[in-house]
Order: C-alpha cells, then sequence, then structure tokens
C-alpha cells in the first residue's frame, strides 16, 4: 500500500494474471506497513464510524447542535434495503441509522467517483426514503389489518403519504460537481430557492477541498473529517481529549485489527464487483477505440490509393469520409 497509488496495491502486482486471494494476501501484507486502517474504504469505514457512539458525535458535528437541540441517541439499522429496486445489483447501504427524535439517516463513504454519480444518489436515496417509511410505519401502525376500528382507520389515513425526516451524507474522496466548498447542503428547490420539503436531504463531502491543517479544526465536524482524510497515511492521529473519538482511532489500528477486517479491507481495495464492472467498461472502450483507429487506417489507405489515380479530391471525400484537409495532407 504505497503513498503513489493512494493506498492501492502497486501497478506490477495489479497488471499481473494474478488471483483474487493471492492479490488479497499481498494487499493484506501492505496494509500491514501502515500504522492506521485507511477508512476511506468501506471496511474501515465502518469500523470507524459504524458505532452508535461514534457515530452519535458524528451527526452531531455534521448537525452543529447544541444542548438545545443535540442528537441524544442513535440506533444503527440493518443495512439492506428490502425494497424492490430496479437495478441489477442490489444495494446495501453503509451505514444507516435513526435518532431518539426520529431522524433517519444514511452515511455513505465514496472512494471513487462512479458513473452517474448523482443519479446514484438519488436513486439510493429514493430506496431509502421508502425504506425508512415502511419501518416508521410498522412502529406507529403495526403490521396491517382488515379487522381494526374506524378510528385507527382514520388515523392511518391521515398519514398514508406522511414520511420521516430522511438525510444522506455522502463523503467523497473525488470532487463534487457544481459545489465550491467542501461541504454542500442539497435539498430539492424551486426557481427562488424556496424548499419543497425540509424532510429530504443531502449533505455532500468533498474531501478533496477539505484543506484545513491541525490548527485550523474547531468543531466536531471539523476533527471526524480531519481524521476520516488523514488516517490512511497518518503516523499518529490526534484524539483531541475525546474518549469516543480515541476509541473511534482504537478501531484503526492495524496491529490490533482481526484478520476478518484486514481482509475485508484487503478485498475492498483489491478488485471488488464495482471495480471490475468498470474494468470491463474500460475494456469494452478499449476495444471499441481500436476498431474505431483500424477502420480509420483503411480509409487513409483508400484515399491515398485513389489520389494516386488523380481522383478528384471532393470524390475521395466523400468515399472515403476523410476530411479535405486530411485528403490533401496524404
Amino acid at each position: 500500500m504505497t503513498s503513489e497509488n493512494n493506498g492501492i496495491l502497486p501497478i506490477n502486482l495489479v497488471n499481473r494474471n494474478l488471483s483474487h486471494e493471492f492479490l488479497v494476501e499481498k494487499t493484506v501484507e501492505e496494509i500491514k506497513k501502515h500504522k492506521y486502517i485507511n477508512p476511506l474504504y468501506d471496511a474501515g469505514f465502518k469500523a470507524f464510524l459504524s458505532d452508535e457512539h461514534a457515530l452519535l458525535s458524528f451527526l452531531n458535528g455534521v448537525f452543529q447542535t447544541d444542548e438545545r437541540n443535540r442528537i441524544e441517541s442513535v440506533v444503527i439499522k440493518n443495512t439492506e434495503i428490502n425494497i424492490i429496486f430496479p437495478a441489477v445489483k442490489q444495494f446495501r447501504l453503509d451505514i444507516r441509522a435513526t435518532t431518539s427524535n426520529g431522524l433517519c439517516f444514511n452515511v455513505e463513504m465514496q472512494k471513487a467517483r462512479p458513473d452517474y454519480f448523482v443519479d446514484r444518489v438519488l436513486l439510493q436515496h429514493s430506496a431509502f426514503v421508502l425504506q425508512s417509511k415502511y419501518e416508521w410505519d410498522q412502529i406507529n401502525f403495526g403490521q396491517l389489518s382488515v379487522d381494526i376500528s374506524d378510528e385507527e382507520r382514520a388515523k392511518r389515513e391521515v398519514h398514508r403519504y406522511e414520511i420521516p425526516p430522511t438525510y444522506a451524507i455522502w463523503i467523497c474522496d473525488f470532487p463534487v460537481g457544481k459545489q465550491n466548498d467542501y461541504r454542500g447542503t442539497w435539498a430539492v428547490r424551486n426557481e427562488k430557492g424556496l424548499t419543497l420539503s425540509e424532510k429530504i436531504k443531502y449533505i455532500m463531502y468533498d474531501l478533496t477541498k477539505f484543506t484545513k491543517t491541525f490548527e485550523d479544526l474547531k468543531n466536531d465536524e471539523d476533527r471526524w473529517l480531519y481524521l476520516l482524510k488523514h488516517a490512511g497515511s497518518a503516523e499518529n492521529l490526534p484524539d483531541f481529549n475525546d474518549d469516543v473519538i480515541a476509541k473511534a482511532i482504537n478501531r484503526l489500528l492495524v496491529n490490533k485489527a482481526s484478520d476478518k477486517l484486514l481482509k475485508e479491507q484487503a478485498d475492498d481495495m483489491v478488485f471488488t464487483e464495482e471495480q471490475l464492472d468498470r474494468m470491463a467498461l474500460a475494456r469494452v472502450r478499449a476495444r471499441a477505440i481500436v476498431l474505431a483507429e483500424g477502420e480509420q487506417k483503411k480509409a487513409r489507405e483508400m484515399a491515398r490509393a485513389l489520389k494516386t489515380m488523380d481522383v478528384p479530391i471532393e470524390k475521395i471525400v466523400a468515399a472515403s469520409g476523410l476530411t479535405q484537409a486530411e485528403v490533401e495532407a496524404l
């Protein structure tokens, strides 16, 4: 896990025709050369923040709460989305939680920018809203039944379309489009800037724009972002005299990590399903380029032959598909 490769296996290992198991084994060896597990990959991220005390501290930092509106408790939920989903691959959220005052959160770590990133955010959040609505109804109304009183039926009808507040927090290790700062809060608004609903918000963090030094850190939001960004390459991390943060950092220590966590981290850093999909796309595009270059070569050879036969340039252009300048340059 060298700094030149951003914590990924050295290029000479990636390019060889090696088994997945061998690459995972070698990546574990590279991880062990560092003090901390990198939380910018899924396994490390979940080890770092998928703890109710740490997540509570992080969320209060995100929303800059004070004693009057502080989130008092949070419950981490199953990350599977059980809604029927129009996708080839099933979505599984990174961290999903609800708070004591009924807020629903999805916290995602995204190391690389996928194609149609904004579409993915919207689609994933739509499923998250439906899952949250289903669970909210179960808590408030229980299982559906035809044998209920008119009062209960009326109550269900009043709340038929009510949804709980759902917030998506995306931590991105790549530039987020249309966002000039490291943090952006997005919502559905009209042309006058009026927000359609306060119940759905997207908070996007762009770590490439988070450049605060240790001396610049002022609050819990700053501290958690600083740790997320620097843990993968740091020799030592500050705990800010905070017991919750100290325990979160301790969970990233390589020499205390279980073999299971190290293997999961290595698995994320080698060829995940998403990476294999992107590699397949790259190969398809490369083949298309090669084919296009082959056709271009044939067109030039034909044009060159026609040119030696003194065929008018306009006819060569029409026959070959080349431009007049390209034909004249032959």
